[in-house]
């Protein structure tokens, strides 16, 4: 079996490999979180042409009821994310209370809207990224195995299996995609509704609108960092173990970034089955970048 320091350097070049499409793949969002803020946006100066006077929009006004036309776009809108995502309907609120809703409520509605199709986006992208992450951890580090099969592939159980994992809080990357969302959307609408208590303008609610959707940018490439290093590592370990490997160890990168829990936990060597990610398997934390690597049986 090849050394530590081969493998500590393989995994290293796999890792960078990955962090190049990580980023890729953040870039991709943050175009997708800038499409969204700007429809958002778009919305809110709607509301500021036909009601603000002086760049103000009395509250009173937001607060009376929806005219006919402002019901049937909502309307229009609800039912083209139902019929596009039939999935994530039960994320939006019942139809017909759409009915009772007053301007500030309608816009709100609207503004939850835009982020569930962007969550949706989201889901669908991430899905396909993290794909390819399991796939290309398990078949490179299989082709690195000096006795591996000739012929090789991840059973799609397994993949399947590693993608649904449920290995922070008991959530999947799915759960924390959409629950992301939902702190935007409660926190956005908010943020809003108050702006427009204050008598904020046109511009602040501008300045909101970045900001909050900054956060989720952030929210994003956090999210696909760890989740990536997560199939990464889990990858790797389904190869080592198809390959019969019984142990592991745990190798950090060891520069000045390494967290002190990393560092200790360096050259440690555990049993696959007794592995548990976040206590003995790699990531430990966010952006973690702590690897792997095989241990020869006895």
């Amino acid at each position: 079996m090849a050394s530590r320091n081969y493998w500590d350097k393989r995994m290293s070049q796999l890792l960078d490999a990955q962090d190049k499409k990580d980023l890729k793949f953040t870039r991709k969002m943050a175009k997708e979180y800038d499409r969204t803020a700007a429809a958002i946006d778009k919305d809110i100066a709607a509301y500021y042409a036909k009601y603000a006077v002086e760049d103000v929009i009395e509250y009173r006004k937001l607060v009376e009821r929806l005219s006919k036309d402002e019901r049937d776009l909502l309307y229009k809108n609800y039912d083209a994310f139902a019929e596009k995502y039939p999935e994530y309907k039960s994320l939006m609120p019942i139809r017909e209370s759409i009915y009772r809703l007053n301007r500030l409520e309608g816009l709100q509605i609207s503004i939850q809207q835009h982020l569930l199709d962007l969550g949706a986006i989201e889901q669908e992208e991430f899905r396909k990224h993290l794909t390819a992450a399991i796939e290309t951890g398990y078949l490179s580090t299989m082709r690195d195995l000096q006795n591996s099969t000739s012929f090789f592939g991840l059973n799609s159980a397994v993949l399947e299996k590693t993608l649904n994992s449920r290995w922070v809080n008991e959530e999947n990357f799915s759960d924390r995609i959409w629950g992301n969302k939902q702190k935007l959307v409660r926190s956005l609408n908010s943020e809003v509704r108050d702006a427009f208590i204050r008598g904020e303008g046109y511009a602040a609610m501008t300045k909101i609108i970045q900001n909050r959707t900054g956060v989720g940018k952030y929210a994003a490439k956090r999210l696909v960092m760890t989740e990536s290093a997560f199939m990464m590592t889990q990858a790797n370990g389904q190869a080592f173990m198809d390959e019969g490997i019984l142990r592991y160890g745990c190798s950090a990168v060891g520069d000045s970034k390494t967290s002190e829990f990393c560092q200790n936990i360096d050259g440690k060597e555990f049993l696959f089955k007794e592995a548990k990610v976040g206590i003995n398997y790699p990531p430990f934390h966010s952006f973690c970048r702590t690897t792997v690597y095989p241990v020869e049986n006895d």
